[in-house]
């Protein structure tokens, strides 16, 4: 048995190996589990100034907060990077554990780097633009006499469909597939317009609604199924083109409403609704259509996507019941800051990104995160707040959410979208269905409308704020 026998084909024993000799037993079983990534980062170490240093490499290596734990039994990166920055120091066992001012002036120096989370200003406020013109159309061509029920039923569902799609689509783009997210947006667009019908004819049966209801309800779903395609593919410009009748139609309405003229009547507003549809649907298969989406639509996918899926309709579903739960010219102001909501959500996670690098410990960096989370916070905030001030003053005396109730709703729903930013769409879903069922639960109680919505409102934004702020304050959930 002196040399290797092989068993099974690709399976060997070799011998057993001569005895190490003391020394080299001591430092191949180490009784510290730190030991062993001291010795892979020993050069990093010595030519470190500053923990904060170590605390890069380690995050650059993709060592995460629970490998550091299983791994090396320290709580953190920013602990390990401290004690692996000592043992290469050991004559600075008391190192501040403030940034030197040295190491903050070449951080200063260093070209930022480029972040994934930068998107420009004027894209976010052209999609919350994009994100009113709709509500507006409903202004110039409302649903048919007595089809209030069978066009709510089909926006719910619409707006619940779309947010699945576009999910499903987002992570197609994130993975470099923009052919795959161009066929999945197509395939998800036709089947919602499929299912939309059965929906709108049920509701119609039960509410007694007209038939041209149901004909109301399938131009929503060719409307929702169209601009989420091109929403989700960066087509801004392509729906800005498609929408064109609507802005016009909307821009005559802002002009006479205030000095007391009338606006477009009604068949020529029925008429540009209905050719900003045809133009939208157009433009949506235009980008979509020569993905070829039919080939391939059998191909199963990963389970966790299609409950990815799932979680974010409901979602969906619920921000569209506490939305739509008390409407008026206020909630034109709060779809149009939702392109501000993006903005800001997008400048947070920067902030956040950026907090990683530049904080020299695990209290340092929390202060960091949680700053940038109120900051940003505010700011959309005080816009969401502007917005429904200025829609106040141009249509007063109408009913709809106040400024107050509206903002609490805003808050809610931004701290669920930077949930689902962290990958927490499972908690940001829960909380908002929560709310949503809260919500109903209060009107069937016989809660008058915008107390109700008010109310949920702030419970909602405290604790979905909570849950983000606690979130936000674990380093992995920046990567």
């Amino acid at each position: 048995m002196s040399g290797f026998v092989e068993l099974v084909r690709g399976l060997r024993l070799d011998p057993v190996p001569a005895a190490l000799p003391p020394t080299a037993v001591r430092h191949a079983v180490a009784e510290d589990p730190a030991e062993e990534i001291a010795v892979r980062f020993a050069e990093v170490a010595a030519g470190a100034v500053h923990a904060l240093e170590l605390v890069a490499a380690l995050e650059a290596e993709g060592l995460s907060d629970g490998q550091i734990q299983q791994r090396y039994g320290r709580r953190d990166a920013f602990e390990l990077g401290e004690e692996l920055f000592r043992r290469a120091h050991p004559k600075g066992q008391r190192v501040s554990r403030a940034v030197p001012k040295r190491v903050r002036l070449r951080l200063a120096r260093r070209p930022a780097r480029a972040s994934a989370w930068g998107v420009p200003a004027t894209r976010s406020a052209l999609r919350g633009v994009l994100f009113a013109l709709p509500g507006l159309a409903f202004v110039l061509a409302g649903p048919p006499s007595g089809s209030l029920w069978c066009a709510g039923a089909a926006l719910l569902f619409c707006w619940s469909w779309s947010q699945a799609v576009a999910h499903l689509g987002y992570l197609r783009l994130g993975r470099g597939e923009s052919v795959a997210a161009a066929g999945c947006l197509a395939r998800g667009g036709a089947a919602g317009v499929a299912l939309c019908l059965p929906v709108a004819a049920v509701a119609a049966a039960l509410s007694g609604s007209p038939p041209a209801a149901v004909g109301y309800a399938l131009g929503q779903g060719l409307y929702f199924a169209s601009a989420t395609a091109l929403l989700v593919l960066g087509r801004e410009r392509a729906l800005v083109g498609a929408l064109t009748p609507v802005a016009c139609g909307a821009l005559w309405l802002l002009v006479a409403r205030p000095v007391g003229l009338p606006g477009p009547p009604g068949p020529l507003g029925a008429l540009l609704v209905l050719l900003a549809l045809v133009l939208t649907v157009r433009a949506g298969w235009r980008e979509t259509g020569r993905a070829e989406p039919w080939t391939g639509a059998g191909k199963p996918g990963e389970p966790s996507l299609w409950r990815d899926a799932g979680q974010a309709g409901v979602f969906g579903l619920a921000v569209a019941v506490l939305t739509l739960a008390d409407v008026g010219p206020t909630t034109v102001a709060l779809t149009l800051s939702m392109g501000g909501a993006e903005w800001f959500l997008a400048r947070c996670r920067g902030a956040m990104e950026l907090a990683l690098g530049r904080a020299g410990a695990a209290r340092e960096f929390h202060g960091l995160v949680l700053g940038a989370l109120l900051r940003c916070l505010g700011g959309y905030l005080l816009l969401v707040a502007a917005l429904a001030w200025i829609a106040e003053q141009c249509w007063s005396g109408t009913s709809g959410p106040g400024v107050g109730s509206l903002t609490a709703l805003a808050a809610a729903i931004w701290s669920a979208q930077l949930l689902q930013s962290l990958g927490l769409l499972g908690r940001a879903a829960l909380g908002a269905s929560a709310a949503a069922l809260a919500l109903v639960a209060a009107r069937l109680a016989g809660v008058d409308a915008g107390t109700a919505q008010a109310w949920v409102g702030v419970v909602a934004a405290t604790a979905l704020f909570t849950l983000a702020a606690l979130a936000v304050a674990a380093a992995t959930r920046h990567r």
